[in-house]
């Protein structure tokens, strides 16, 4: 008898900002086995990320579209069941690329090995994994602010930016954290320790807001939103400030438009901004050394690896929805 596992597929694409659990079939799948260079995976714990939002839109102005009926795109860490390559052995924890699925077939190639006497094999998917890395090589090598400078980071509850904030902090940097509503705000405040908070779905405007906790103007600005809050930040960068654009979650429903357009050209003339795009896989030769950083940093108490846990798979779709919405703060993950 063929062996089965469950997994979730595309049944629909999204329309609005916030996808709905009806764009997602529980479905099975039959468990094969590897073939050569291929390795099998049981999927303990899957990462919740914005990124699979644009493979959902119906239309590939952003990114290839998924086709209806293909299991879900994700990140995820597991043990290796068994391998038909000669890096893996059985027992190993991996992490990569494997769908939202209780078991993958993958080819190894797109794995790396997690070693569990280091954390917890949860980390590889935040802390000390791609949300982690991301935080490190904005803070630390493409824009690190210096002691006493303002440093805006947007999303600053989720995974990447809380890490970012503790990384600025660590460098004496005025700490200022975008949030949305009072639950993200108040964890940034009590537990991370932040100088000024700014709520984007508080009563006060944004603008208003953020020109408040920012009186001196802004030197570092990380960017993983867009939307209103690039825009309110870009109105108060000092001269020679920088910007590291690593997402732009606001543009990635529906309505959202991946290009803020030449607006704010003649401000970054006038102040001399400099601005990087973002994307972690260009700094895979450094990940070694980053992650051994984040670690004994961790390790010392000096970062913190917030997380909020659902469980099953059947939780993916409302997991995967509060990306997009007022989410829990810290890395969003399903165990499964």
């Amino acid at each position: 008898m063929t062996a089965m596992h469950r997994c979730l597929r595309l049944a629909h694409y999204a329309s609005g900002d916030v996808p709905p659990h009806s764009c997602f079939e529980l479905d099975t799948e039959s468990t094969r086995e590897p073939l050569q260079g291929e390795v099998l995976v049981e999927v303990q714990w899957l990462s919740m990320d914005p990124f699979p939002r644009l493979a959902m839109r119906g239309e590939a102005s952003m990114a290839p579209q998924l086709p209806l009926g293909t299991v879900m795109l994700g990140r995820g860490v597991g043990r290796v069941l068994r391998s038909a390559d000669a890096a893996f052995g059985v027992g190993d924890a991996v992490a990569g690329e494997l769908g939202w699925r209780e078991r993958a077939c993958v080819p190894a190639q797109g794995l790396r090995k997690v070693d569990p006497t280091l954390a917890p094999v949860e980390l590889s998917l935040g802390l000390l994994g791609p949300s982690g890395l991301t935080a490190y090589f904005c803070v630390e090598r493409i824009a690190p602010p210096q002691p006493g400078q303002t440093i805006l980071v947007s999303a600053a509850a989720g995974s990447v930016g809380a890490t970012a904030c503790r990384l600025a902090a660590l460098r004496g940097a005025r700490v200022v954290a975008a949030a949305w509503g009072q639950t993200q705000c108040r964890y940034l405040s009590d537990a991370l320790g932040v100088d000024a908070v700014v709520d984007i779905a508080g009563p006060v405007p944004l603008a208003d807001s953020l020109r408040a906790a920012c009186p001196n103007g802004i030197d570092v600005f990380l960017d993983g939103v867009g939307g209103l809050l690039h825009d309110a930040a870009m109105d108060n960068l000092n001269v020679g400030a920088r910007v590291v654009v690593y997402g732009l979650i606001s543009s990635y429903g529906e309505s959202g438009r991946a290009d803020i357009g030449p607006r704010h050209l003649l401000r970054i003339i006038q102040r001399r901004v400099h601005i990087d795009g973002f994307l972690v896989g260009d700094h895979a030769a450094q990940f070694a050394d980053a992650l051994a950083q984040l670690a004994t940093w961790y390790h010392e108490g000096r970062l913190l690896a917030p997380q909020h846990v659902s469980h099953g798979l059947e939780a993916v779709p409302a997991a995967f929805a509060a990306l997009f919405a007022a989410a829990q703060p810290g890395k969003q993950l399903v165990k499964l």
